[in-house]
């Protein structure tokens, strides 16, 4: 370090830098003790303190620097006044004389100059890079007209421009976003009617237009295309300006003619969605769209021409102003934890409709722009394409599976997410029949709807039909086919794929009828399958209607054939593995799985390559469901040979469903999907019912509802009620509630002990969100329910419900225990872990968010020894485990706190600043307890680097209250003197109080109080009167001159101002009076204080902590 010298009128000053050249200034902290200047460097430094000495030679008289470099000394010729300044690379330290009473000037370094000119630079550059990077003036026409009721000034501009009008005093002033060219003579010479002048000019960025009005004229302006239209109005203007049209008066439609064609409309008005007239033809029996047929087809015509009539026509548009300027709409993806994210930015709002056809997810527009896609591929990891036509664009996502997706949007912005948890539509789009003169045709209703456009499938070949919408999600939950069109499902909005070449759409606002001229054939309205009679089975198909080979009269005919051929025949050989096969199909398809097993593991022993054919998997896995094995039938069906198959993804489902893993169970209902309808009614319903449950806790609403309306229609009684379970949740999910607890206390009386645990379950579920129901009541009827179903997934949902309710009612441990012990029982479900993780948000409840303050402290505590391996990793687990013994300090019990933080300390393996701030805890409550022994060794055994300035003052602190309380008097100093902070003063002045150097203990005190001249609180009144005994002790006459000149005037009227007058004035005070004083200020000591500070200290930290 270079250390450079000046001299002033009334000051010396002492300039640091880095010897080095580095431009940050050197850290030193300065004081005075007494006559001697103490300086303290941040880091070890060599410097000449000799050279120092020689250069002020009446200011310093010795000079040394302490071993570790760390500390100069300086001894000075008299005492002095310090004052310290910084600039960029030197550290200042002014000597000033008692004779100055302002400060000297802050010290500044030559390169402040430097600095300051290199930003001049640099603000020059950027302005000048600025500028040059402005787009140019655009040329813009501006031509005058006029009507009979208003006239007009157009500016016409190449391109759309955002503009602004506000009102000036002599008429109103148009801002436009982008400078302009324009000639104006024109107009300044025969301005339209109530325009008296025009003035315009550019700045940086923008073209500034004030038009003066002629008295008793006001102005409006409206945008139409790329054009501008101020219109002048003779009277006063209304409260609020009219909506305007946009047609160009007849005077300007010469000019308009030559600039490019207007494509532009305003978006058609958003209103509050209302459910269509037409579709409360709809019955409510839960038939879906065939009940829309009316028995009466004139009402239908009635009605259907009625409300036709009173909308008008919306036409379809293109909404070319959602578009930004260069007609590339911007798009950013990314791929995260295996979801696919896509955000496109547009101009303005622009509905969208979203929808998947053979794993490839369309995001469709109608507008005419592109997509930016450079490095879109690469960011997501799929291929990404665009489609675009005349009136629409189209961005797809080449997914290699189907996935889940969410829908976001707020106007101008739509995003989506592909892979991550699924979202139900809020509202739902459902095409009903309808009549009219024409005939017959359908009748969609899409919320919100924008405008119809279309665009061909380039790998298909065929054209789409778009009716787009706005947020919320709107979507199409059923596929529906007829011979002229198709209407795919659909994530948001409406597609229709046309089958015949005449097809008209006609939209009246949110409602579109899809016809032709003589009418749709309708005779085929409901849901397609996707299996037909021609495709082709798998190897893991199991045809249980045709195994059975007749009915149950025949059965044990059939039974002792297939028995008798099996045992003939010889399991080495192919012939007697045939036959055992057949045995097990015949059992399997009567549901005797158990009886199939014998026949199956038979036949593999004769063979040992059966274990590897699909068939021979599929028939195991599917005895092992029928038998309630839901593990042994995963394990058995996700085989190589069988994941590609889909009948036995089929099975796997099931198993899956059962065993409460959801998103596979999902995963394998959508492989399985082409061949779920192939198998017998009441197998399809079963899978269907399954998948339905599978899809709706996914997320996927519109297969939920397709695949609980073909199991209602399998006629398998439990299919059904799995069926309308489904049903039930998705009432829950449109917020139809009434419907949902009609479901469920319908089912509350079904046939299967299953369906009706699970209606039973789903009603106290939405009883208790609905508020219809108290945790008392709740928990008495899970309690109960629990013992009607055991052993699977189904029984960790109860147990899960029921541990909430006892933890609601305030019976923790019985919710703890309840739920821990059904975790531990059951550890291979899925459903184990979401309990597992219930039970960890319930012990974080307790013991963070202040539940176990409901609790005395010795429950409380008791209740977290017994379940402390749930204390999370990390800071929450400190921080859990300092509430708790802050409330066990709250309450003086002093033991079990010192013993919860040291069992912290030394058995959790706590390292790094969570170690070191238990452990000055721990101390802290043993310096409560009087046990300042241990405190130490608590603080030596912790010691790490790295440490924040509040927690390593904190530590410091109670290291030196410890020395302090084991009368290690200098000890304490040493660790206090070198801290600049208020608490570091306060337990200083102690220190040198107990110590009985009073000279040292009246300084600390008085610089303890406040500034001069401020109000004291009693603790400070206090202070003083202890500052003043101490220099009265020290015979220091100068120190109580000092304190009486500057807290005489706080003192006066206080309870303690005689006391305070006695002592620092200049009579002398009897020893008796002063040895009583001091006893009385004994009582009073900062001791005490301070370790009533350690217990704010906890109560704070517990304030804090909730």
């Amino acid at each position: 370090m270079s250390l450079d010298t000046a001299q002033q009128a009334g000051y010396a000053r002492i300039i640091a830098s880095w010897a080095d050249g580095d431009e940050d200034n050197p850290d030193i902290s300065a004081r005075m003790a007494g006559p001697v200047l103490i300086l303290r460097f941040d880091e070890p430094v060599d410097l000449d303190l000799d050279a120092l000495r020689e250069e002020l030679p009446s200011h310093i008289a010795v000079a040394r620097l302490s071993e570790d470099g760390r500390e100069a000394r300086i001894a000075l010729a008299r005492e002095y006044r310090v004052h310290m300044s910084e600039s960029i690379d030197l550290t200042s330290i002014d000597l000033v004389s008692e004779s100055m009473t302002s400060d000297p000037p802050d010290v500044v370094s030559p390169l402040v100059a430097v600095y300051e000119a290199r930003a001049e630079e640099r603000a020059a550059a950027a302005e000048a890079a600025r500028i040059a990077a402005l787009p140019p003036p655009l040329d813009v026409t501006v031509r005058g007209s006029e009507g009979l009721d208003f006239t007009t000034l157009a500016f016409y501009w190449p391109q759309l421009v955002g503009y602004e009008m506000e009102t000036t005093d002599e008429g109103v002033r148009i801002t436009f976003d982008r400078r302009a060219n324009a000639d104006l003579s024109r107009t300044r010479v025969d301005p339209p009617r109530g325009l008296l002048g025009i003035q315009a000019e550019n700045t940086e960025e923008t073209w500034i237009v004030d038009l003066d009005l002629s008295e008793g004229f006001w102005a409006n302006a409206v945008a139409a295309d790329d054009a501008v239209l101020v219109r002048f109005r003779e009277g006063s203007p209304p409260p609020e300006t009219p909506e305007e049209d946009v047609v160009l008066p007849e005077a300007l439609a010469a000019l308009a003619a030559e600039l490019p064609p207007a494509n532009y409309l305003a978006p058609p008005s958003r209103k509050p969605y209302e459910e269509s007239p037409v579709l409360s033809m709809v019955s409510e029996d839960g038939d879906g769209v065939e009940a829309a047929v009316s028995e009466d087809a004139q009402r239908e015509e009635d009605i259907a021409s009625q409300l036709m009539a009173e909308v008008p026509i919306t036409p379809p548009r293109v909404w070319t102003e959602a578009l930004p300027r260069s007609g590339v709409v911007d798009v950013d993806g990314s791929l995260s934890g295996g979801v696919i994210q896509l955000e496109l930015n547009f101009a303005s709002q622009v509905p969208a409709t979203v929808f998947r056809r053979n794993n490839v997810l369309w995001l469709a527009f109608p507008a005419n722009g592109h997509f930016d896609l450079n490095g879109i591929q690469q960011a997501t990891g799929v291929r990404v394409d665009e489609v675009t036509s005349e009136t629409g664009m189209a961005i797809r996502l080449f997914l290699s599976r189907e996935r889940l997706v969410r829908i976001r949007s707020s106007g101008r912005t739509w995003a989506i997410e592909a892979g991550g948890p699924g979202e139900l539509a809020a509202r739902r789009i459902q095409p009903t029949r309808t009549a009219h003169s024409g005939g017959s045709g359908i009748l969609a209703v899409v919320p919100d709807a924008g405008t119809v456009f279309s665009l061909a499938d380039p790998e298909i070949g065929d054209q789409l039909v778009f009716v787009p919408a706005f947020n919320p999600a709107t979507s199409m939950v059923q596929e529906l086919s007829f011979v002229e069109a198709a209407f795919p499902e659909t994530l948001h909005g409406l597609v229709v794929v046309p089958r015949a070449d005449d097809l008209n759409f006609i939209q009246r606002e949110d409602n579109v009828l899809i016809g032709r001229e003589d009418g749709l054939a309708l005779s085929s309205w409901g849901v397609d399958s996707q299996y037909t009679g021609g495709q082709t089975l798998t190897p893991g198909f199991l045809d249980v209607a045709a195994w059975r080979h007749g009915d149950l009269g025949s059965f044990w005919e059939n039974y002792s054939a297939y028995s008798r051929a099996a045992a003939a025949a010889d399991p080495e050989e192919w012939s007697g593995q045939s036959a055992l096969l057949e045995l097990a199909r015949f059992l399997l398809a009567w549901e005797l799985a158990a009886e199939a097993y014998g026949p199956l593991e038979v036949a593999r022993a004769g063979d040992g390559l059966l274990g590897q054919d699909a068939q021979w998997l599929t028939m195991k896995g599917a005895a092992d469901v029928m038998m309630g094995r839901y593990l042994a039938a995963v394990e058995t069906l996700d085989h190589s040979r069988t994941r590609g198959d889909a009948a036995a993804n089929a099975w796997l489902g099931l198993a899956l469903t059962e065993l409460g893993d959801w998103r596979r169970a999902r995963e394998a209902f959508i492989a399985a999907d082409p061949m779920l309808n192939a198998h017998s009614s009441e197998w399809a319903g079963r899978f269907h019912a399954a998948a339905a449950r599978a899809m709706i806790r996914m997320g996927d609403g519109a297969a939920a509802e397709r695949h609980a309306a073909a199991a209602n229609r399998s006629g398998d009684p439990t299919a059904e009620g799995h069926a309308r379970l489904t049903l039930g949740e998705l009432a829950i999910a449109d917020e139809r509630y009434a419907d949902a607890a009609t479901i469920f206390e319908q089912l509350m009386n079904h046939r299967s002990p299953n369906v009706r645990v699970r209606a039973e379950l789903a009603h106290i579920q939405l009883a208790l969100g609905q508020g219809d129901m108290s945790y008392l009541e709740a928990s008495d009827r899970l309690d109960a329910l629990r013992f009607r179903w055991r052993g699977d997934a189904l029984e960790l949902e109860i147990v899960a419900e029921l541990a909430k309710a006892y933890f609601e009612l305030g019976q923790y441990r019985e919710a703890l225990v309840l739920a821990q012990n059904f975790a531990e029982d059951f550890p291979d479900l899925p459903g184990s872990r979401e309990l597992r993780i219930t039970l960890m948000e319930f012990f974080e409840d307790l013991y963070l968010r202040g539940q176990a303050d409901n609790l005395d402290p010795i429950s409380s505590l008791a209740l977290f020894y017994e379940f402390r391996d749930l204390t999370p990793i990390g800071p929450d687990g400190d921080r859990m485990v300092r509430m708790l013994a802050n409330r066990l300090v709250d309450f003086d019990l002093l033991d079990p706190a010192t013993e919860l933080l040291s069992y912290q300390v030394e058995n959790r393996n706590l390292i790094g600043i969570g170690r070191a701030q238990i452990a000055a805890d721990l101390a802290s409550i043993y310096l409560l307890d009087r046990r300042p022994e241990q405190a130490l060794q608590t603080l030596n055994a912790s010691r790490v680097p790295g440490l924040s300035d509040e927690l390593r003052i904190e530590r410091r602190l109670l290291e030196a209250a410890a020395h302090m309380e084991l009368q290690r008097f200098g000890h304490a100093i040493e660790l206090l003197e070198p801290l600049d902070d208020q608490r570091a003063l306060d337990l200083l002045a102690e220190v040198h109080w107990r110590s009985r150097t009073w000279g040292a203990a009246g300084r600390a005190l008085q610089r303890t109080l406040p500034p001069p001249g401020s109000r004291l609180t009693q603790a400070q009144i206090q202070t003083a009167v202890r500052a003043a005994v101490a220099y009265r002790l020290d015979s220091n006459y100068d120190g109580l001159a000092s304190l009486r000149s500057e807290y005489a005037a706080s003192m006066a009227g206080t309870n303690e101002a005689d006391t305070f007058n006695l002592l620092t004035g200049s009579n002398q005070v009897s020893s008796s009076r002063l040895s009583d004083t001091v006893r009385e200020l004994a009582d009073t000591t900062t001791a005490d204080a301070f370790l009533a500070g350690l217990r704010e200290r906890f109560n704070a930290a517990g304030d804090d902590a909730l």
